[in-house]
């Protein structure tokens, strides 16, 4: 798995927080080393992965800090 560049195309831009990109709906490739929207993501039977390298991607934090607050937003903007 390789990145060919082709994430450059689907690149989030930054909302202001680093658990809020996730409750946003951008996830992360680590492979790529970027977040993407929903337009660079290949939904599989066993997962979502960048359309880019093929890499499966983040949906979630992974800090327990964000982890905390991306678990608790949800409940009070709701």
């Amino acid at each position: 798995m390789v990145c060919k560049g082709i994430c450059v195309r689907h690149k989030a831009k930054n909302t202001g927080g680093r658990y809020l990109r996730y409750i946003n709906g951008q996830v992360r490739c680590n492979l790529c080393e970027i977040f993407l929207t929903s337009e660079g993501v290949q939904i599989k039977p066993h997962g979502k992965y960048c359309k880019c390298c093929g890499n499966k991607i983040r949906s979630k934090p992974r800090c327990s800090a964000c982890k905390k607050a991306y678990e608790e937003l949800p409940s009070i903007t709701n």
